[in-house]
């Protein structure tokens, strides 16, 4: 299981359920799916835009979890056949960035890359004149010659 561990990478899953009681199966099928919960479920009750399996309304849940890559590949695909979870997306989220502190002897940069500043100017648009037909095709005629 430690070789296991470093496998083990950071997804969130979000998730629409009928009702609120659907919300701890979901859960407990992450666990069957060797996936460990990092952050606690957030639910919000909302009305969908369309029906979805005749439903009107739904409970949107998303959380962290971290588990394998196969493991979250089966759990994507046994997600949709559950018949409470009416959509689901599991997202794998970025790993964390590497910060590097400067080494022993070495001063720490503090430079920053200089700001752009605005250097456009405003121009203002006059309103276009009115042209009579007579005068617009007085114009076209000059400038095909």
């Amino acid at each position: 299981m430690e070789n296991n561990e470093k496998d083990k990478k950071n997804y969130e899953i979000s998730f629409l359920v009928k009702s609120e009681d659907d919300i701890q199966g979901v859960l407990s099928f992450l666990t069957q799916h060797n996936a460990e919960a990092i952050t606690e479920p957030r639910a919000k009750k909302l009305a969908l835009a369309y029906e979805i399996q005749k439903c009107t309304e739904a409970v949107f849940v998303y959380c962290n979890f971290k588990a394998a890559g196969v493991d979250a590949k089966k759990l994507e695909q046994n997600l949709t056949m559950k018949h409470d979870v009416l959509r689901s997306i599991i997202l794998s989220l970025p790993s964390k960035i590497r910060v590097e502190t400067p080494r022993e002897g070495t001063p720490a940069k503090t430079e920053r890359a200089p700001r752009m500043t605005d250097t456009r100017e405003e121009v203002k648009i006059s309103s276009p004149r009115t042209l009579s037909n007579e005068a617009l095709e007085k114009k076209i005629e000059e400038i095909l010659q």
